[in-house]
């Protein structure tokens, strides 16, 4: 059973939602909480089919589709538009529910692509070494690229150096080590704000939807299509999993 806002709160979910492309931290904050609380005891089929941790979901939603924090300038003016336009903001709890099945319906319909094109969500050290197996050519397929490992061993120190400490620390204990509690606990531990919009923004969290040239936005995309010179696209998955585990073990021993 839905648990249904109080009108107070429906009342500020629409002036919330209405100018959700200019809230302030606090607003924010408190959209988020509105939000999340509504979300609490929806429990749409998809959450069960995508096998993922709900509370992570009900975050990328509320970051991807309720704050649209990793949306272009344009995109959001036009749903700016739209929404003043519309009067389409959703004002009790079943509506939020509805919406953010529909998101999950998405990550559902995406999750065939995802799984080919193995880019998103948290990537740990393990996993990469379970998809990549004990190669032995690694250079071989790095030289079809014009790279070698030495090359990118070097490049990737000089991108975790360059990173600024909070996504610094997501790296290297998100990427490059297993950490306990995830994304999270890292988060919680080093008192990092905004921590899922800053995962986004570099790379380790990636919209559920989304395609390879939404990847390429982020700063791990675009070091590896403009440092490194590899298009991310499903025939170069081998050599980008073979640079991840570069970048893995750069950012274990960082």
């Amino acid at each position: 059973m839905i648990e249904a806002l109080s009108s107070e709160q429906g009342v500020e979910l629409v002036r919330l939602w209405r100018h959700r492309q200019r809230l302030s931290s606090e607003e924010m904050g408190a959209m988020y909480r509105i939000v999340g609380g509504a979300l609490k005891t929806c429990n749409p089929p998809e959450l069960q089919a995508l096998g993922e941790g709900r509370q992570e979901l009900v975050a990328q939603f509320i970051y991807v589709k309720v704050l649209r924090l990793d949306a272009e300038a344009d995109e959001t003016e036009d749903t700016a538009r739209c929404d003043a336009s519309s009067h389409s903001a959703p004002s009790n709890a079943f509506a939020l529910c509805a919406y953010f099945r529909r998101y999950l319906i998405d990550c559902t319909r995406a999750s065939a692509f995802r799984r080919k094109l193995s880019i998103g969500d948290q990537i740990s050290e393990g996993q990469l070494e379970a998809q990549v197996g004990a190669a032995e050519n690694t250079d071989d397929e790095l030289a079809e690229h014009g790279l070698n490992a030495r090359a990118v061993h070097a490049a990737a120190r000089a991108l975790i150096a360059g990173l600024p400490e909070p996504e610094r620390i997501l790296l290297c204990e998100g990427f490059g080590r297993e950490a306990a509690g995830g994304l999270a606990g890292i988060a919680s531990r080093h008192l990092i704000a905004s921590y899922h919009y800053r995962a986004g923004r570099l790379g380790l969290v990636h919209k559920r939807e989304g395609l390879p040239a939404d990847y390429a936005r982020t700063t791990l995309g675009r070091w590896i299509t403009q440092t490194l010179g590899i298009a991310i696209e499903a025939g170069n998955m081998g050599v980008i999993l073979q640079v991840f585990k570069i970048l893995g073990a750069e950012a274990s021993s960082a």
